[in-house]
């Protein structure tokens, strides 16, 4: 606007003036766009973002804007410099979820994508035989034996259901069904005893219905080696061990298998949704009668068990749950346990017809987040986050307020001009004049804090028809001003000083809440794990409890067995674990939408979490539960052999549980190693088991022939019948020591053939004439058991036909047959089986000592588990003090309260102020804008002095500074203290939940145990075992198996802590730290103290001439 001085004179300059005039009106009225003025501030912070971080030596992570992810709910689409309101109607799932970095969470879902029941992995080119219900004999692996599943039941025979398709107990894959041996120390094998004339001399065998949970399987299956004529001598003991086997139908027809008729699944349907769900649970017989179960209801189902005692034997199952019972659970559960494999096992045998097919859409889609997606969510959608680095802007925002004082800048307000038009009348004479003013200012604050300030001003006085007509009157000014303080200007920095510090504070706060935020949201994840594994154990808790309760109804009203009080204790602890699963259920739901509200979604939206993380967790977890039970087995075997070899069956009782448990555990080993192939501690183990198995099969020969020479050397002719029943028995023991003998030919000659060829180690037998050998004795095998089966049924016939005069040759013709057998046995067993007893004891005894041996070498695995807590405290502190962000702010608070000091010192001495102003006009004869003159000029020097004669009010400032830099000196030192004490605690906290872990796994093999034995001891009626004894132990194992998964969780969150106490948190641009994956405790490398606190008590602001003290304290 300085253009308006220029005389008028000239009709150019004239022009000049107007156009120039024109412009600057548009341009100050306009002003800049909303536009410029937004992306100049972000700019403006985005340098100071990256000018801190160099001052920190890039110590902090990159700083992020304030720009919301056009992902985000709270996205505005609408102009960001002129928005739009939202539409005030309310709406419902108005938002879903984007595509994210960290993986797709709507991954669809498939049963049968591998036998670990993973819902979010897919596998479309399994074969048919890898399917469900088609076991490929080929690649049938051996079976599991320990289980950390729900309650091991012992189901009676009476409850055993045979016609029902036994593939759908098999695993995905087409393998077979997991079993388990019972404690060799709680049972002993009962020899055949001469009471009981009616023997068939085949075992009798009592499948063990054990639910699973996860990965971790149980099935158990006693077999009692008993003959039907109890013939046994007293005192006589039996060689043989409980199998472990569940006995499932080989030759059941699929298609002859019926699903209940009052809920057969539709025929014509792809897909079972969630409504037909419903509507089969509801089809339910008494699915709208009362929520319970009961001894006076489900007679058809009574019924169904009790004919199922004549059922005979060789299709063995576990029994399913009656479907009504699925009709009890509320269906906004049914998804959450169909959720896993164990369940859905369960539910196929509830409804055989079910396929996976249509058992998928009864699942829910909602969209499976890992703890990456959840974080990534997080960071999109958190509104709390967004507040966070919005604070963090305004306080940057508030940087740039005060260093643009320290710039050479327009003032705020007086650069302009104007125009006053007047018209005057005065005694008749009319006067009309234009005056137009204009200024113009700069200023700045000094390096040294003193004020500078120019100023130009013009004015310009057009007069129209005054007395001497147009005239016209031009005049400017110039001022220049300083003004400095000499003992006051560290108070004139503090503001810039101050403002430098905050962004610096408000930084680390913001990068130390994201690792906060880190933290707690993947508590909630972890906790929500834990509550879909007890849905999971609380699911196959009900099953268990409701199958005792049915085996017990069936018992009472059957033969009045048990007695009724009994009964209502199953039926009590069935309804108690019906009610612990649906609370566990709804605790579910509510723990998602407090998810969701903390990522920041809506409430409304379908949200499930992936488990292939607990499914990690839950293999872990069975890797140590097995090993204590390998543990705890070799403790009691290494009890059993100290100086009692006498006793040689409890020995290979106990040799045989150990190495099937040890088994189970290099099976999980590998699964949480990720190892395919078959490893040498398997091979070993294998062969050993195969040598045990040999072993009993000769003690429980030798003990029968022994019995059966006994009792036909007696003075009186033996009764045909204890003929037919003793050499049954003998010839079938001595079949399966011949089998036991091949099999472990077989695979000696499969180790040898390893072993010659490394790089194939599955490769057939070298030798084909004596691999031809082995399978000419199998066939023999085979042959020699279609005699004695043809002998049994022409025994049978003779019986039914009241043949009685043909029993006594009948009873002899077996006698060449068990010499036939016995040539066979010899051959096969050849030298692996000693001939003196004396020599049997020491092939036992190596034999456990290689077991031994090979169980503490497998123990010594680095596998599974948790590790140690070795972690030295001082060096944890160090660490913790050395990085911690909220520690680092703290010692800038300290500095800055001792900088407060000096500033309330200034102010109690005297005011100094030194100024000099000077002012150049223009020559007033002239109408010239610029035409200055020093001879119309004015310069001003003063010097003002404030003496401090009041400074009551400064006084009490200074003295509540000081006290301030006290309190903020005990509030560093608290703070140090309370981290170390967080580091402390938690480190205590980390080796509790290790301790704790540890008793928990402890108490869930000795639960196991107490499970089995129980069941089985109230199954066969042994002491004065009742059903409370068995519902104790089966809320214990269910309590413990709560622990196992509480307690790893808790370790894993307490890790997560103590990493955040130690600053040790490292996130990647999606908010996940890779770390948590692992569960290793090593420290990270403590930086040294300077590298990681480049500046301790905080940086001045460059360029400005503080006093020596401040410049001191930084």
């Amino acid at each position: 606007m300085t253009v308006l001085i220029i005389s008028f004179t000239n009709l150019r300059s004239r022009w000049f003036v107007l156009g120039t005039m024109l412009g600057a009106v548009c341009l100050s009225v306009g002003g800049c766009t909303r536009k410029h003025y937004r992306t100049q501030a972000d700019c403006d912070v985005e340098a100071i973002y990256q000018e801190k971080r160099a001052e920190e030596a890039w110590n902090l992570p990159r700083l992020p804007g304030i720009q919301v992810d056009p992902r985000s709910r709270f996205f505005d689409p609408s102009p960001e410099d002129c928005p739009a309101l939202p539409p005030p109607e309310p709406r419902l799932h108005g938002y879903t979820l984007p595509q994210l970095a960290t993986g797709d969470p709507r991954q669809s879902v498939d049963l049968a994508a591998d036998e670990s029941g993973d819902l979010e992995s897919v596998d479309d080119s399994a074969e048919p035989d890898e399917t469900r219900g088609e076991a490929n004999p080929e690649t049938t692996p051996q079976p599991e034996l320990i289980p950390a599943g729900n309650s091991p039941e012992l189901i009676d025979p009476g409850l055993i259901d045979p016609n029902v398709q036994g593939a759908a107990d098999q695993s995905q894959t087409g393998t077979h069904q997991p079993i388990i041996v019972p404690p060799y120390s709680e049972f002993k094998s009962v020899a055949p005893s001469s009471s009981d004339p009616t023997s068939s001399g085949k075992p009798k065998q009592v499948a063990a219905a054990t639910p699973s949970v996860g990965n971790m399987r149980v099935a158990d299956t006693f077999v009692q080696q008993t003959s039907a004529v109890q013939l046994a001598a007293p005192g006589a003991t039996d060689g043989s061990r409980p199998a472990a086997e569940l006995a499932i139908s080989d030759d059941a027809d699929p298609e002859q298998v019926d699903a209940p008729e009052e809920l057969a699944l539709p025929a014509d349907s792809e897909a079972v949704d969630s409504d037909s769900l419903g509507q089969l649970l509801q089809n339910a017989p008494d699915a709208d009668a009362d929520n319970t179960p009961s001894i006076e209801s489900d007679a058809a189902d009574d019924e169904r068990l009790e004919d199922s005692d004549a059922q005979p034997t060789g299709g063995l199952r576990i029994v399913p749950i009656p479907p009504e019972y699925w009709g009890r659970i509320p269906q906004t559960c049914i998804p959450r346990m169909l959720e896993f494999e164990s369940v859905r096992e369960e539910f196929r045998r509830s409804y055989p017809k079910a396929t996976d097919a249509e058992i998928e859409p009864m699942l829910s889609d909602a969209p499976r987040l890992s703890l990456p997606n959840v974080m990534e969510l997080t960071l999109i959608n958190s509104r709390e986050y967004q507040t966070r680095k919005e604070i963090l802007y305004r306080v940057a925002l508030r940087l740039t307020r005060e260093r643009y004082d320290f710039w050479l800048r327009p003032t705020r307000r007086g650069n302009g001009t104007a125009l006053n038009y007047t018209h005057s009348r005065f005694r008749g004479l009319t006067n009309n004049r234009l005056a137009i003013p204009t200024n113009a200012a700069v200023t700045q604050t000094l390096c040294t804090g003193g004020q500078f300030l120019a100023s130009f001003a013009n004015s310009v006085v057009l007069t129209f028809n005054g007395p001497q007509g147009f005239a016209a009157d031009v005049g400017s000014e110039l001022l220049f001003d300083f003004q400095q303080s000499l003992l006051q200007r560290d108070i004139v920095f503090e503001s810039l000083t101050q403002a430098e510090r905050d962004v610096i504070y408000a930084a680390r706060d913001l990068i130390r809440y994201r690792r906060e935020l880190f933290v707690d949201m993947a508590g909630r994840y972890y906790n929500l794990l834990l509550t879909y594994r007890a849905i999971e154990i609380s699911s196959q808790d009900y099953f268990s409890n409701l199958r005792a309760f049915l085996q017990g109804r069936a018992e009472y009203l059957k033969a009045g067995r048990i007695p009724r009080i009994q009964v209502d204790q199953f039926e009590q602890n069935a309804l108690r674990s019906q009610s612990s699963l649906v609370g566990d259920c709804n605790r579910l739901e509510t723990s998602l939408d407090r998810l969701k509200l903390a990522i920041g979604l809506p409430p409304e939206m379908p949200l499930n979490i992936s488990l292939s993380e607990l499914e990690a967790l839950t293999t872990s977890d069975e890797l140590t539960v097995t090993r204590q039970l390998v543990q705890r087995t070799k403790t009691s075997l290494l009890e059993t052999t100290a100086g009692r070899w006498s006793e040689r069956d409890s020995v290979v009782n106990g040799a045989t549980v150990l190495v099937d448990r040890l088994m189970d555990t290099l099976r999980v080993r590998n699964e949480v190693s990720g190892i395919d192939e078959v490893t040498d501690e398997q091979r070993a183990a294998t062969q050993l088991e195969s040598i045990l198995a040999l072993i009993e099969s000769r003690l429980q020969a030798d003990q029968l022939d022994a019995i059966r020479r006994r009792e036909l050397s007696g003075d009186l002719p033996p009764e045909p019948m204890i003929r037919f029943a003793r050499t049954v028995d003998l010839i079938d023991a001595k079949l399966a020591q011949a089998e036991a003998a091949i099999g472990l030919r077989a695979l000696m000659r499969q180790a040898e053939s390893a072993a010659s060829s490394p790089s194939d180690p599955d490769a057939g037998p070298a030798d084909p004439v004596e691999d031809k050998g082995l399978e000419q004795l199998g066939q023999q095998v085979e042959t020699y058991n279609r005699e004695l089966d043809q002998w049994i049924r022409q025994w049978e016939t003779a019986i039914e036909k009241r043949q009685l005069d043909e029993l006594e040759s009948l009873s002899k013709r077996g006698d060449p047959l068990l010499q036939r057998v016995d040539r066979l046995d010899r051959e096969a067993a050849g030298d692996l089986l000693p001939d003196q007893e004396g020599e049997m004891d020491e092939l036992i005894a190596k034999t456990v000592k290689e077991i031994v041996d090979l169980v503490d070498q497998v123990a010594g695995s680095d596998v599974g588990g948790l590790d140690e807590v070795d972690i030295d405290d001082d060096e944890a502190m160090l660490t913790a003090l050395v990085q911690r962000y909220d520690l680092m702010n703290q010692r800038g608070d300290l500095a800055d309260a001792r900088r407060q000091i000096k500033l309330a010192a200034d102010d109690l001495r005297s005011i100094i102020d030194i100024r000099a102003t000077h002012i150049l006009r223009t020559r007033s004869d002239v109408n010239r804008a610029f035409d200055f003159t020093f001879d119309d000029s004015e310069t001003r020097l003063s010097f003002a002095l404030d003496t401090p004669l009041n400074r009551r009010i400064e006084r009490n400032a200074y003295r509540t500074a000081l006290i301030n830099y006290n309190a903020a000196r005990r509030a560093l030192i608290d703070q140090e203290d309370q981290i170390k004490f967080s580091i402390r605690e938690r480190l205590r906290q980390l080796r509790l939940r290790r301790t704790q872990y540890e008793i928990a796994v402890a108490s869930a093999a000795l639960a196991y145990e107490r499970v089995v034995s129980t069941r089985l001891q109230l199954q066969l009626a042994v002491g004065n075992v009742v059903a409370r004894d068995f519902l104790e132990a089966q809320q214990d194992f269910t309590g413990a198996l709560n622990s196992v998964a509480r307690e790893h969780i808790n370790f894993i969150l307490e890790r997560i802590d103590l990493f955040l106490a130690m600053e040790a948190i490292r996130l990647d641009p999606n908010g996940y730290w890779e770390g948590v994956d692992d569960e290793q405790l090593e420290l990270p490398l403590r930086p040294p103290f300077l590298e990681a606190n480049p500046n301790p008590y905080g940086r001045l602001a460059p360029c400005l001439m503080y006093s020596d003290e401040i410049r001191s304290l930084h």
